[in-house]
Formats: structure tokens, sequence, C-alpha cells
């Protein structure tokens, strides 16, 4: 019984300290539109103040294999709103791997979709990236660099 008890305490903790709110949390994110990987990105106001959703401070980094990539995105169309103190702000980013004018609308509550080339090559990669300060945990994708024949 105690071994269960602690065992259950044990796993309650875990839960909690891997759900920490205040860390971005990244997605996947499939679309046929961007041609290479995207993903969905929450983010929480944690400044005190109001902050437009098209300001800077989301996903301002990107970390991709551990690496911090130089911020070189083109942000598409999306309306700017405030997002108020322990709000929630949702992005998507795309890593295309040839270039293209063409951006979608946003979708699924985002505010904002930003893309950017970036060839990758085939195999396991990871992303994090911050917000407001804060960087997410990394997450691993794997990507497919082969063409139709």
């Amino acid at each position: 019984m105690k071994l269960a008890t602690a065992t259950l305490l044990l796993l309650f903790g875990a839960n909690l300290i891997a759900q920490d709110s205040s860390k971005p949390r990244i997605s996947a994110f499939f679309d046929r539109v961007d041609d290479g990987p995207a993903f969905f990105v929450e983010c929480r106001n944690t400044t005190g103040e109001n902050v437009s959703s098209g300001a800077g401070i989301w996903a301002s980094s990107l970390r991709i294999d551990g690496t911090i990539v130089p911020d070189e995105s083109h942000t598409g169309p999306g309306l700017t709103t405030d997002v108020r103190p322990g709000q929630l702000w949702h992005g998507i980013i795309a890593f295309r791997q040839s270039y293209h004018s063409f951006f979608p609308a946003v979708k699924f509550g985002a505010s904002v979709r930003r893309a950017r080339v970036l060839p990758l090559s085939q195999g396991r990669h990871t992303i994090a990236v911050q917000c407001a300060g804060v960087w997410s945990e990394e997450v691993e994708f794997y990507w497919e660099s082969e063409g139709q024949p």
C-alpha cells in the first residue's frame, strides 16, 4: 500500500512538473501548403501587461537541433489583438523547404502564421521556441526530404 501511494505521488508530481503552464507548448501542425514541417505554438502572456498578438516576443527565437536559428521569417495574414496577462497566444510556424510567397489564412485560433525557408536534412530533429524570454521543452520530429517519383 505504501509503495502504491508513493508511486502515485511520484507520478502526480512528475505530471505537474511536465505541465509547466508558463512554458511555451509546441504541437505538430499538418498542412498541404507549406512544403515542410509546421508547428502550432502556444505561449502564455507572463509579462503582467497586455501585449499585442503581433508583437515580437511571441516565438521570438527558435532552436533547431540545439542551435538558435537567425530570424528570417515572413509573417502572413492575421489580425492583431491584445493578449491579456495570463492569456494564451497561438501561432503557426512553418519551415518551408523552398521559397514561395503564398500564405494561407490563420486557423484554429492562431493569431499569426510565420514561415521561413529552412532546409532540413533528412532524419531526426528537435525544435524549441522562446516566448517572452521563456524556452519551451525541445520537441522531437522527423523529416523525410525525398520527393514524389
